[in-house]
């Protein structure tokens, strides 16, 4: 298929995942992304439910992909962060700087707000606490849940997509946020990184259906972010 091609980098919510879009990738592939992305997270979310098996959580968000005509690249192994969250992502420094960018946006754009709320929401499975201050609820109490970091490239009309897993659990005053992780007051997270690509040619053929399956629930669960 012929697709147009877009200049600047993008980014949007779906789900518990922010997904960065770098220069290059058509409208067409963006908008598959979201809607492959968006139905793996939400068949995941049903089958999970609040519970705290984040391994079963994302083995459904990816066997979901794998249905619909994604491939796995590449599986990392789950390692447990020390510091920064953005440290530890397998991306070049430019990628970085994009997740950084988007979640400043995110957080501090009127015009994000109905995508701050998608993402808090979807993150966060358990809080015990009577104030969310801000993007990924600095402040006291107890929480756990999960999010993922994706940045999507296309070359040569070939998708891709790699994908920091990120899954915490905090127990305690914690007023760093999630986004750091120093070990204190019974702090865990967790990062694992996976690379998935796109049968664009096989994905067409489903394409209209994933869409309109999606649209059919009567909820949307995708936003993009302004201000990248």
């Amino acid at each position: 298929m012929s697709c147009s091609v877009t200049g600047s980098a993008s980014a949007a919510v779906c789900v518990s995942i922010l997904l960065v879009f770098l220069p290059g990738v058509s409208p067409q592939h963006q908008e598959d992304v979201r809607n492959s992305f968006e139905l793996s997270a939400r068949a995941a979310d049903k089958q999970v439910g609040g519970s705290d098996d984040y391994v079963k959580w994302f083995t459904i968000f990816k066997t979901t992909l794998l249905n619909i005509h994604w491939f796995s690249q590449q599986d990392g192994i789950e390692e447990e962060v020390k510091g920064l969250v953005f440290d530890s992502l397998d991306v070049s420094s430019s990628e970085r700087e994009l997740f950084v960018r988007a979640l400043n946006s995110l957080q501090q754009l009127e015009e994000n707000e109905k995508a701050l709320k998608l993402f808090n929401k979807s993150v966060l499975d358990q809080v015990d606490q009577d104030v969310i201050g801000s993007l990924l609820f600095i402040g006291g109490g107890s929480y756990h849940g999960k999010f993922q970091l994706a940045v999507c490239s296309e070359k040569n009309g070939a998708v891709a997509v790699s994908t920091s897993y990120i899954h915490f659990q905090v127990h305690g005053a914690q007023y760093r946020g999630v986004l750091y992780s120093d070990g204190k007051v019974d702090t865990k997270t967790t990062l694992s990184t996976h690379v998935l690509g796109l049968h664009d040619g096989l994905y067409s053929k489903v394409r209209d259906s994933i869409k309109k399956k999606l649209e059919d629930s009567g909820v949307s669960e995708q936003t993009p972010v302004s201000g990248l």
